[in-house]
This record gives C-alpha cells, sequence and structure tokens, in this order.
C-alpha cells in the first residue's frame, strides 16, 4: 500500500501549476508534473537570473549515504524538515528509511500533516493555545498520528496539562520528552535536578507520558571545530547520565526511551555516546540531521561526519548570477545577493564561471560582501570576469538559501531541468 505521505504529495502536485509567483521559472502556467517535458535547461537563456537550483545526483548520494550510516549504527533519522519546508524532498528521506520527521514548531508541522508525513517530532515546547488545539484535533482525526514536543518546566507541563484537559480528555496521553541544554543555550533544563523536577510534573499530569529526552549539541560554543566537538562530548555525557537518573527513578514511561540528538556536524558523537560507550537499558537514538540531505560547500563541507565516508556527501544546492557589472579593475558585481543565496554562516562561494555556454572552475574569485541584490566578488590571481558571465555560487547553511525559494529546479549535471521541488515556507 501507498504511504499516506505519497498519497499526499500526488495530489499536491497534481494540483500545482507554475505562474508568475515563482521566481526564475520560464512564463506560461505549466503543471509541476509536467515540468520534465519542457525539455529546460537552467542555463540556456531560458531561466531568469538568479535562480536556485538541487542537483538530483547530489540528493542521490546524500540520501544513501545518510540511509547507511544509519543502518550501520542502529540509530533511527528524523530529519529536521525546517531545512527544506519541501513535502517532495521529505517524502525522499522517508523512502530511503527516515522513522518520521522533525518540524521547529506547529506551523510547520501543519505542512507536513496535512502532506501526510504521520510520525513528527516537534522539536520546542508547544505552549500556545491555537497549537494545543490543532494537535488534539487532529490526533482525534486521525488516531494513528503520533507527534512528541519537547517540555523543560513545570510551567509548561502545567499549560499542556491543562490544555489537553479542556481539549482531549478522549485522547491517549502526549508523549513528551524533556529537553535538555547548556548555559547559554537555548531552552532546556540546566541540571539534572531541575530535569528531575519536570520528570516528577510530567508524572502528576493527566495527560502526558514521558517517553524519553532530546537536545541539540550542533551550537555547543568553541573556538575551533575541536574545541566544540569537545564541549559537545562533554554536554552528551552529562544527557546521558540524565537518562540513567530517569531509568533509575522508573519516570520514563516506555522500556525502551527515545534519546534525541544531532545537528548535521556532531552527530558522530551522538552515535559514540548512546550506541558504541552507552551502559544500561536500550535507548531508541533519534537523530535529527536535516542538512545533510543537501551538504553545503560552507559549514557542513568543513564538519559533517558524512566526509569519513567514501564516497563522501556531494553539495546540492547552487545559485546561479549574471555578472552586472565591473566598475573597478578587480571587481565584478553579480545579480545575486541576501535575498537569494545563505549569508549567516559564512559568504557564498563561487564554483563556477560560465561564458559563451562553456562552464569553467573559477581560479581567483571571493565575494567579499553582499547587499540585497548583490555579490561583491574580487578578481585575483589571473582570473577574469565580463559582464554577462555567469557566475555559480555554493552556499554556507543551506537552510537560509532554502527559504527564499517557493520553487526550486531539480537538475542533472548537464543543468537539465528534470523536475520542480515546491517548498512552503
Amino acid at each position: 500500500m501507498e504511504p499516506a505521505y505519497r498519497t499526499s504529495l500526488r495530489a499536491l502536485r497534481a494540483e500545482d501549476h507554475i505562474t508568475w509567483r515563482d521566481r526564475s521559472f520560464p512564463d506560461g502556467d505549466v503543471a509541476i508534473t509536467d515540468v520534465a517535458a519542457q525539455r529546460w535547461n537552467l542555463l540556456d537563456g531560458t531561466f531568469h537570473l538568479p535562480v536556485m537550483a538541487l542537483r538530483r545526483s547530489a540528493l542521490d548520494r546524500n540520501l544513501s549515504l545518510m540511509r547507511d550510516y544509519c543502518l550501520a549504527h542502529d540509530v533511527l533519522l528524523a530529519p529536521h524538515a525546517k531545512t527544506t519546508m519541501s513535502p517532495h524532498l521529505a517524502a525522499e528521506q522517508l523512502d530511503a528509511g527516515a522513522w518520521g520527521i522533525t518540524v521547529a514548531n506547529v506551523e510547520q508541522a501543519r505542512v507536513f500533516i496535512s502532506a501526510g508525513v504521520r510520525r513528527l517530532l516537534i522539536a520546542n515546547p508547544v505552549v500556545g493555545a491555537a497549537d494545543l488545539t490543532y494537535l488534539a484535533v487532529q490526533r482525534r482525526i486521525d488516531p494513528d498520528l503520533d507527534v512528541l514536543t519537547l517540555i523543560d518546566s513545570d510551567a509548561a507541563v502545567e499549560i499542556m496539562d491543562t490544555a489537553l484537559r479542556e481539549l482531549g480528555e478522549d485522547l491517549p496521553r502526549m508523549p513528551v520528552l524533556i529537553e535538555v541544554g547548556y548555559a547559554g543555550g537555548r531552552g532546556g533544563v540546566r541540571t539534572t535536578a531541575d530535569a528531575m523536577d519536570v520528570a516528577d510534573a510530567v508524572r502528576r499530569s493527566q495527560h502526558l507520558e514521558l517517553v524519553g529526552i532530546e537536545g541539540f549539541e550542533g551550537l555547543v560554543p568553541g573556538d575551533t571545530v575541536d574545541d566544540q566537538r569537545r564541549r559537545a562530548k562533554t554536554f552528551l555525557s552529562w544527557s546521558a547520565s540524565v537518562v540513567h537518573r530517569l531509568h533509575e527513578r522508573e519516570l520514563l514511561s516506555r522500556d525502551t526511551p527515545i534519546v534525541s540528538f544531532g545537528g548535521s556536524s556532531f552527530f558522530d558523537l551522538v552515535v559514540s555516546c548512546f550506541r558504541d560507550e552507552w551502559v544500561g537499558p536500550r535507548v531508541d537514538v533519534v537523530l535529527r540531521s536535516g542538512c545533510y540531505l543537501t551538504h553545503d560547500h560552507g559549514i557542513y563541507a568543513r564538519t559533517s561526519p558524512l566526509l569519513h565516508q567514501a564516497p563522501g556527501p556531494l553539495p546540492a544546492v547552487e545559485v546561479w548570477g549574471e555578472v552586472l557589472s565591473c566598475p573597478e579593475p578587480n571587481l565584478a558585481v553579480v545579480g545575486v545577493g541576501r535575498r537569494d543565496v545563505s549569508t549567516d554562516a559564512g559568504l557564498p562561494i563561487p564554483i563556477a564561471v560560465r561564458r559563451a555556454r562553456v562552464t569553467r572552475e573559477p581560479v581567483g574569485l571571493q565575494v567579499t560582501a553582499v547587499n540585497d541584490q548583490h555579490a561583491f566578488v574580487a578578481v585575483s590571481g589571473g582570473d577574469e570576469l565580463q559582464v554577462g558571465d555567469l557566475v555559480c555560487f555554493g552556499v554556507s547553511h543551506p537552510c537560509t538559501t532554502f527559504d527564499k525559494w517557493r520553487l526550486i529546479p531539480l537538475i542533472t549535471e548537464d543543468h537539465e531541468v528534470i523536475d520542480a521541488i515546491r517548498t512552503y515556507f
């Protein structure tokens, strides 16, 4: 039987057409399902620039790498869909064996529940009235819908339990994970004592059940990557001690509780802590890496644990723009800016130049600054650019490139457009 997410995706795509709202795409009312039949090429002058594209071959490589990694290490994967906000790409991740999908809030959960996803981890506490009402309604409509949320305070327990008392007396208990955190980080209890207090509050509640813990090690501060890894390992070791203490006090409702960590940089440390070095009752380890799917030319090109695999991950995201001006010696201004590409974790990286239908690697190009619509490219090392040249940029941190594009061409190695990926930011 076809999974619900595949049925829903087919229905979404069947009614979806390319319009003027879909930047970069050629004019014309073309059905999404008919994109391949148009025989478009991204770089032959058909598409308006700038344009973001995804390479099919890179997505396939990265999906396989993460699937094999999780199988080899006996861990589950609930990729964070905030990266792409695309039911199409989430369906590919689920097809490749993902256990579920992670989202940041109920607004994002609505997208994927509507798209047929039936297991979601909301990686934040849910305390809003509209959000709790929505989840109660959806759980009543579909008893098979499995939604986990976080909790890190007695106050959040009280808000959730009170709301569910009014909304969901007929529903089974809502599964929650205690969020653990570190000093200076975002949400999460900071001490073992705080974790026990929250667990006790959940036990006293009428409508919640504690099924495990959750945390995020990816933003642990450090002066270097090695320093970050050391601090992340310390944080994970303490988190493991919290799990042991919850076991000892019999505060976990499941025989095999969930332990969920793992950004896209240090998930190997999660595996080491909760698989390789773990001593105690079995836990289900759920990684939440999202950016593994597309990898990048920046932060994850330096930190992804998949770099140790052979073959390794491939960057799937590229953003093309035209050289608009060469106003000074050794300076080119390209029509790609903050509205088009991520800049929060590093400036875009020139990876290709195209002129007269010939593409080459750059030898001396570097982005030194960006405006809303422009990239300032320093030209050196014997390289040169002309007005009208096309420049391809790789990105650092794909999340904040995806959110700038409603519809993204899916391309072959020859830049033939074989599909289009809709996002729902």
